[in-house]
């Protein structure tokens, strides 16, 4: 069955809010995580099950929804500088971008799980929500 066809099935059973809170859960963390959240796997269950296809690896659940839920084009990759969140300031501006732009990703804030920071990390983000935050979100990417 193809991606698009599952992406379509899940948001007439569940719902575009549901679809939306789905993938942008899957795509917040830098990197990526290797399993879903229970709440996640309940989704996938059901959605696969109705379908009558097999259960996906956490790969295919990425594979088939690497897809802004917004603007529906598929997701590219790039390698963005990590943020220090706790910068005066900061926090404020990338929540905002976050509400208003939430595939941008044009740096990713740190993972508080981890003790080791590279200077950057691989993301997936939206070509046309980058663009649009970039043109409409003046805030600064980094503050020194």
């Amino acid at each position: 069955m193809s991606p698009d066809l599952i992406r379509y099935k899940f948001i007439e059973k569940f719902g575009r809010v549901e679809y939306k809170e789905f993938v942008l859960s899957l795509y917040e963390a830098f990197p990526l995580r290797d399993r879903l959240f229970f709440w996640q796997e309940q989704l996938i269950e059901k959605i696969f099950n109705d379908l009558n296809i097999p259960q996906p690896t956490i790969g295919e659940v990425y594979s088939v929804f690497n897809y802004c839920p917004i603007h529906d084009v598929k997701l590219n990759a790039d390698i963005v500088p990590i943020i220090d969140g706790n910068k005066l300031g900061w926090a404020l501006s990338y929540r905002e971008k976050k509400k208003h732009f939430p595939m941008a990703n044009v740096n990713a804030p740190r993972d508080l799980d981890r003790f080791k920071y590279p200077e950057n990390v691989e993301i997936l983000y939206c070509s046309i929500c980058r663009e649009q935050r970039l043109l409409n979100m003046p805030f600064p990417d980094t503050i020194k």
